[in-house]
């Protein structure tokens, strides 16, 4: 089966006077895609059995599940798949997967993108390390370092300083340096 595919969504103007109580009273928020397509309408249309994946608009999965009713596709499109590939999880797509023509595929990323996540990853490395490095510093500061804490604070500030090294440009291919013990 070909995948059925509608969107993108976005907030219904021209609500009844039913919907204009539900919204005003109870916070409920009516979509439809380009077509007109009501979202509440339109969920009765899914098949109980197939994977709906919610995706924006450079197809990057955003949220998936069997059950329609569990989906709010908000300035995104759903499509109802049949074919699911194996290693695809629905709990942990983290955009990692896309939809196009009509297929789920998982995501090539962009070197830019690789650098993105690379920066992320190192900005964290290096929080953590400064949380280990400050009160080490702080005892050696004062003058209360015993030998162990000695060696951590240099363990430490040189993984620091191989972490502030790295060449983030050959993203995915980094040799991360090994965490202190």
């Amino acid at each position: 089966m070909k995948a059925k595919v509608y969107g993108t969504f976005s907030k219904r103007e021209n609500l009844t006077e039913a919907e204009t109580e539900l919204s005003t009273s109870h916070g409920v928020s009516f979509i439809c895609d380009k077509q007109g397509n009501d979202w509440y309408d339109l969920q009765k249309d899914f098949k109980s059995n197939t994977l709906k994946v919610v995706f924006d608009l450079d197809g990057i999965i955003t949220t998936a599940s069997y059950d329609v009713s569990t989906l709010w596709p908000m300035s995104a499109s759903v499509a109802e798949v049949d074919a699911v590939p194996d290693t695809f999880d629905v709990s942990s797509l983290a955009g990692r997967w896309v939809f196009k023509n009509g297929e789920i595929s998982e995501r090539i990323y962009t070197p830019a993108e690789l650098i993105t996540q690379a920066n992320a990853i190192l900005f964290g490395l290096m929080a953590d390390a400064m949380l280990k490095i400050a009160p080490l510093q702080d005892a050696l500061d004062i003058g209360d370092a015993t030998e162990e804490e000695l060696t951590l604070l240099k363990a430490w500030k040189t993984y620091r300083v191989q972490l502030n090294r790295l060449d983030l440009s050959t993203a995915p291919d980094i040799t991360w340096p090994e965490i202190p013990a």
